[in-house]
């Protein structure tokens, strides 16, 4: 008899809860959520679609957005930087496929993945995927895989309820611009409105502790050639990454650069290049403050030249 009672309210109370997380889906963006950095893809497709060529298209998450100076690259090797970088919870197959249809004859693409994205099952997404496909762009919400969509669904009733919160629709922007929001980015798609912001002690990641995802290296290598029967080239580099989670992942990481290499991408460096100094962090071990912004670059634009240089016909 009490089983039969537990069934019947479970049942009962299972109703409006599928109802509520179906209505809070529906929802269009709340004026806050509106503001945060995933609505910066807005801006950067744009820039997808309307840079004139030669074009330098960057893809990976943040710590492109909070790692490259565009401007530098501009004057470095007179190409026009489009830094697609937003967060690395987007996941690496979405930016890969989501940056598909605006490849143009004639295009560099640089992809600068986290190292996490290898691991496990990271580059299918997490909850910024999520919300990216729901509230930024409904229109690639049918292009996820079913691996895409296993990792997101989670996030599912966080995402729902977060739009039934009255503190999401009474909301006034700040004039002061943060760091995590959509005019954080300036017209290359960089984030620079730390750049004049003091460094902050950060904590290393913790050890990587999975496999190399082996079905992500053939999707990768599935992207490389449609980057090419588009005309245009696609170049492998390493994120600008803190010394002290380097070292710590030192083996992890140069296991990454052996598979990269086995399926013959193009490298630009090695890992070990990449690593940045700990007083050059901003705020995680992927952002950067302004010197270790620069550093990165110069490096990038280095590796980048010579790689040109090399490969023109």
């Amino acid at each position: 008899m009490l089983k039969y009672f537990l069934l019947k309210t479970s049942t009962f109370l299972s109703i409006p809860l599928a109802l509520m997380l179906f209505i809070g889906a529906t929802f269009p963006p709340t004026p806050r959520a509106s503001t945060s950095l995933l609505f910066a893809k807005i801006d950067k497709d744009k820039l997808l679609k309307e840079s004139p060529s030669p074009r330098l298209i960057m893809i990976g998450g943040s710590n492109l957005s909070f790692g490259i100076n565009s401007q530098m690259i501009k004057d470095a090797l007179d190409l026009n930087p489009i830094n697609t970088g937003i967060h690395a919870d987007i996941g690496l197959k979405y930016m890969m496929d989501d940056v598909l249809e605006h490849i143009k004859p004639g295009d560099i693409l640089v992809m600068a993945p986290e190292y996490q994205h290898f691991y496990g099952t990271y580059a299918y997404g997490r909850h910024s995927l999520l919300i990216t496909v729901v509230d930024v762009d409904r229109d690639s919400l049918n292009n996820l895989s079913a691996k895409q969509w296993l990792d997101i669904l989670p996030f599912f009733p966080k995402f729902s309820f977060s739009k039934l919160k009255p503190s999401e629709y009474f909301f006034q922007q700040s004039k002061k611009i943060g760091v995590y929001e959509r005019r954080s980015f300036n017209q290359y798609g960089d984030v620079d409105i730390h750049w004049s912001h003091p460094g902050k002690k950060v904590r290393p990641n913790d050890k990587f502790n999975d496999n190399i995802n082996e079905n992500l290296i053939q999707e990768m290598v599935e992207f490389r050639e449609k980057v090419s029967q588009k005309g245009a080239i696609l170049y492998l580099t390493f994120p600008g990454y803190q010394k002290a989670s380097f070292d710590k992942n030192k083996e992890e990481i140069y296991k990454i650069e052996k598979k990269l290499s086995q399926n013959n991408f193009l490298l630009l460096g090695y890992p070990e290049r990449y690593k940045i100094p700990n007083n050059m962090m901003y705020n995680t071990p992927y952002h950067l403050n302004k010197e270790g912004v620069d550093l990165r670059t110069q490096r990038l634009i280095e590796d980048l030249s010579q790689a040109i240089n090399k490969n023109e016909p």
